[in-house]
């Protein structure tokens, strides 16, 4: 029999002890419950071969753990990443990996990012063609939604550079 403080804490460490398999207990009840015919395999924690704990699925971390269309799109996020440092060695330069979209801007005496925008309306148009004719002869949709997205962040950045240079010019 567990034993309590007027505060309503356990007495002693054996009462703590008690107390906690007693809830260790109930809520590997629950998980059973909860869980049938679990999968250990794919699971971290059980498919530990020196875990000696109860073998049940974890519920909690199974609602918590992200949607298949939410790894697919960190997935993209990762390509998009490896893309981004591919592209800026192929058209950037050692000290500026954004160079060629600078310099196309400062041809036609235009804020960069605003050079992204007309590269966006170009993936767009390509898209359009597409929904209209259903194909496209040189570069896939896959690409060119890519391409477009890319180019979206890096509008965000260039965008960003420029309302941080007309701040530091407003503040001297």
């Amino acid at each position: 029999m567990t034993t309590t403080t007027p505060g309503g804490y356990l007495d002693t460490t054996d009462d703590l002890l008690e107390a906690n398999a007693a809830m260790r207990t109930a809520v590997l009840a629950r998980k059973k419950r909860l869980v049938s015919d679990a999968d250990d395999d794919d699971h971290p924690v059980m498919a530990d071969p020196e875990d000696e704990s109860e073998d049940t699925a974890d519920p909690l971390h199974e609602r918590l753990a992200p949607h298949k269309s939410s790894r697919r799109f960190l997935e993209l996020l990762d390509e998009m990443q490896q893309l981004h440092a591919s592209k800026s060695r192929d058209y950037g330069s050692e000290e500026d990996p954004l160079a060629n979209i600078r310099h196309g801007a400062e041809l036609v005496d235009i804020e960069p990012w605003r050079g992204c925008m007309v590269r966006i309306a170009d993936k767009v148009q390509r898209l359009r063609t597409y929904c209209r004719t259903g194909r496209l002869v040189h570069e896939g949709v896959r690409d060119t939604l890519m391409d477009l997205a890319a180019y979206s962040l890096l509008a965000i950045v260039l965008h960003e550079e420029t309302q941080d240079a007309a701040t530091a010019t407003d503040e001297r």
